[in-house]
């Protein structure tokens, strides 16, 4: 099996080499994958923003987590990184809103990075995504 990715991921967005190894090139595992990630991750992100709302510290380093957990599937760097900066901060009793809606945003680019990058490396477009 071909340990690079045919196709750089746009813009960095993903590490597309690590993505390829990790799925062993089954383009439609990673679309399983991606799916799954698009219905549970929003649900992260949103119980990550109550909870620094509510400054519940403890859940937001778990939810914080569980985000660095999921964006670690797909090499997602910038994600993991903020996610993991939210988990310290929460353990310091603070976290920035700001920090929150980067992870939002940068949850968003991975999906739409991850979605065109398989419907070029599959040679087809995938289902739209699940909302």
């Amino acid at each position: 099996m071909r340990r690079q990715a045919p196709i750089p991921a746009p813009e960095g967005a993903f590490d597309a080499d690590a993505v390829w190894t990790l799925f062993e090139g089954r383009t439609e595992r990673m679309r399983h994958v991606l799916r799954i990630t698009r219905s549970t991750l929003p649900g992260y992100v949103d119980g990550l923003a109550t909870a620094v709302e509510t400054q519940d510290w403890i859940a937001a380093a778990r939810q914080a987590h569980s985000v660095a957990g999921s964006a670690s599937n797909f090499g997602a760097h910038a994600l993991v990184a903020t996610a993991r900066k939210i988990e310290d901060e929460a353990g310091e009793g603070h976290v920035s809103v700001a920090d929150v809606r980067e992870a939002r945003m940068q949850f968003e680019a991975l999906c739409t990075a991850m979605s065109a990058w398989l419907d070029l490396v599959s040679g087809s477009p995938g289902p739209p995504p699940a909302a």
